[in-house]
């Protein structure tokens, strides 16, 4: 069964009845799922005969034919997580091992009802003081002995670890900060690339250590974190619920909880999310959100309301992040405090950050994790391939991009104090548990802000407009401007992701772009706009004469005014160049494409050379003019008018896995050739032959796509046939 198939089966079979309990813990296993992102390259014929199949099977179990248990077994572990639509090309993160699920015990850890989630958690409910333990998410990290029971073994030497907070000020390092917003560091030449990571060994809900530690952690410190500083009491007034569809359930003002699992049937798939990368974007949304619908989402909740979607799949996330992964992060590449990863706390209403110098080394990350300090990953989909390839096919949908955070936080705790984004959030609970709290924005200013907000005291913050605990596979959306706050309960660690998107993408970001261009034009064409001022105008405009109700001043104040409705309206040439503009600025920051390993073979990442027998180099491609071509990615360039009529073909193929590392890639080319490059960008995703670009003769043609092809921009129908 592939992964589309297995994702579906999974919406076909949950209303089918649940296998009998096993007898023994071995029986009870359960394998991980495979990887995001390739549920996006199945297609419409495969998803219905599926759907069929599943089906019948559902009505025949319904008669009273019992399935086979180890059968249901192999069916739960061929299910997908959300990880499989993002790419074709499935890195296997996946476990060599499935783990030990006591069912019973699972219950009980997560204190959830299958008919009324976030039910543990009121309002009105207090957070207790608490030991951090390892069984609870904290990081227990072994003696030489072995042991894993840090409570019981010897003291270890006390490390001399100084928190030592970063030169730049809170305001700035509170926020949840997309890569467009704080540049990333250089990393070392050898480095560039990141040491792709891969899962090892089993992995539970609740991490018992991390493996790379050899501290132990100090009990003392650990026993004197005590409750979060998060006010532990909100008000004892029941919320009214909201009229909401019927799948939806009221979770305060605007904000939406959709508890249905998601459905059989990806409606996006249906589109053929194959082929075109907008169509594969926008079936790793619809999979992010399913079941709400991007129709409701878009009406319902963007830029204006909040949103969770609450699941029963622990594990639609964990291909993307682990505990574990991020261990082996920081074992196999070189990350830095500050540049990449932040260690903080708030407590007592105080917002910290603990970053040391230089690289970030695993014990003393484990160490501040330890001792009850939030983890921040600001560059995750650098080394996390599944990652990147959500961010990737993200990107091309939304035409800006789509950065990740990774926040790790101990049983107990709270990182950043309440602040607003100048994003909009997608929030992916990977692992444990998170109370999350919503406000509305401080001022009307303030709705869909433009920049973050400083950390904002709890005594400046209305009543909570969402006040519930995340649970692993369960989603969160909220626009920017939101302010938000949140904490993790006592026993349960946290892991979640934070996808950012539409960081300055507002008409106010066009107009900046826009105006400026519009008033040198308006100056270079029109008379009026370099006429002198009238003398006198000194005495008649300015702060100390702005209560006058003189003529002079009125005629000064009317004509002004005409001059701006006369000359300064914008053609529709000159929103063209503006919208280019942030068009570069795109190219700029994108993540280069993940490439699929059936479009690799297809493209010069897949071509090798080889010597013959006189030492010369031989290709094995050979692009003729009947050999069929399209752009790799639909928005992978940007053909931009620059001055003196010279023209500039963007891209984003060759950009480094850190942000802006580089200047923006662009090739000179002829406007003749811009006609072929026009007609590339429309016919996408079409394929069309190199002999049909608009050129003066098959020769130009032929070296236009050879062009092209060799610096990664363009993909064949087929791949060349091997000599």
């Amino acid at each position: 069964m592939d992964e589309m198939s297995a994702y579906v089966a999974y919406g076909m079979k949950k209303t089918a009845k649940k296998p009998a309990k096993k007898t023994t813990k071995q029986n009870r296993q359960k394998q991980k799922a495979a990887n995001i992102y390739s549920l996006a390259t199945s297609t419409p014929a495969k998803i219905s005969a599926v759907k069929q199949n599943n089906g019948a099977k559902g009505k025949a179990k319904a008669n009273g034919v019992k399935g086979n248990a180890k059968a249901q077994t192999t069916k739960d572990s061929a299910t997908n997580s959300v990880a499989k639509m993002a790419d074709e090309s499935v890195d296997d993160y996946s476990s060599d091992s499935s783990y030990d699920e006591d069912e019973d015990n699972e219950e009980l850890s997560h204190s959830s009802n299958e008919d009324d989630y976030g039910s543990e958690l009121s309002s009105g409910e207090e957070f207790e003081e608490y030991t951090l333990n390892s069984p609870s998410g904290s990081c227990s990290c072994s003696a030489s002995s072995g042991s894993s029971n840090t409570e019981n073994s010897p003291p270890a030497a006390t490390s001399s670890r100084t928190p030592k907070k970063r030169s730049t000020g809170d305001m700035d390092d509170n926020n949840n900060k997309s890569p467009a917003v704080k540049q990333q560091k250089l990393q070392p030449q050898e480095q560039k690339e990141g040491k792709e990571l891969s899962k090892k060994g089993s992995r539970k809900s609740a991490p018992a250590a991390a493996p790379s530690c050899p501290l132990l952690r100090l009990s003392g410190n650990a026993a004197a974190i005590k409750s979060s500083a998060m006010p532990s009491k909100a008000t004892a007034e029941k919320r009214k619920s909201c009229p909401l569809p019927k799948k939806m359930a009221a979770a305060g003002k605007g904000v939406a909880v959709v508890k249905q699992e998601p459905k059989a049937k990806v409606e996006s798939v249906q589109n053929g999310g194959v082929e075109d990368s907008v169509e594969r974007g926008i079936c790793v949304l619809g999979a992010l959100l399913d079941p709400l619908s991007l129709d409701d989402f878009f009406s319902r909740y963007w830029e204006s309301k909040a949103c969770q979607v609450k699941r029963k799949r622990k594990d639609l996330y964990s291909d993307l992040v682990s505990f574990e992964m991020i261990d082996e992060m920081l074992i196999e590449n070189h990350l830095e405090f500050t540049t990449n990863i932040d260690v903080t706390s708030y407590k007592d209403g105080v917002r910290q950050t603990h970053n040391p110098d230089g690289r970030a080394m695993p014990p003393t990350v484990w160490g501040h994790y330890s001792d009850g300090c939030s983890v921040r990953i600001l560059n995750p989909s650098t080394y996390l391939k599944g990652l990147r390839g959500v961010c990737a096919a993200l990107q091309e949908h939304f035409h800006c991009l789509v950065g990740a955070n990774v926040y790790l936080t101990p049983p107990n705790s709270q990182g950043f104090a309440p602040h607003y984004d100048d994003i909009e959030a997608f929030v992916l609970q990977v692992e444990g548990r998170k109370r999350w709290r919503l406000y509305d924005a401080p001022s009307p200013n303030d709705v869909l802000a433009r920049t973050s907000s400083g950390n904002l005291k709890q005594q400046q913050l209305s009543k909570p407009i969402f006040d519930e605990v995340l649970e692993a596979g369960d989603l969160l959306y909220f626009p920017r401007g939101c302010v938000h706050q949140a904490v993790t309960e006592q026993q349960h660690h946290s892991l979640h992701i934070t996808l950012s998107v539409y960081q300055q993408q507002s008409y106010a970001n066009l107009m900046e772009a826009l105006m400026p261009a519009v008033l040198q034009n308006a100056i270079k064409h029109n008379l009026d706009m370099r006429r002198g001022l009238p003398l006198g105008t000194w005495h008649h405009l300015g702060m100390v004469h702005g209560d006058k109700k003189t003529k002079e001043r009125s005629d000064l104040i009317t004509h002004t005014q005409s001059l701006f409705s006369k000359y300064l309206a914008p053609t529709a040439s000159q929103i063209d160049a503006a919208v280019d503009q942030l068009a570069i600025r795109f190219q700029h920051e994108a993540l280069p494409p993940r490439i699929a390993s059936s479009e690799k073979k297809r493209t010069v990442f897949g071509s090798r050379n080889k010597k013959d027998k006189h030492g010369n180099c031989r290709c094995d491609y050979d692009l003729t003019e009947q050999t069929k071509i399209r752009l790799l990615r639909q928005n992978i360039v940007r053909l931009v008018a620059q001055e003196e009529n010279s023209l500039r073909l963007y891209y984003y193929v060759d950009n480094a896995l850190e942000y802006c590392k580089y200047e923006a890639n662009f090739m000179e080319i002829d406007r003749v050739e811009a006609n072929a490059i026009k007609m590339l960008i429309n016919s996408y995703p079409k394929y069309v032959s190199i002999s049909s670009l608009p050129l003066p003769n098959v020769e130009h043609c032929l070296d236009t796509a050879t062009g092209l092809w060799e610096r990664g921009l363009l993909i064949t129908e087929e791949p060349f046939k091997k000599n």
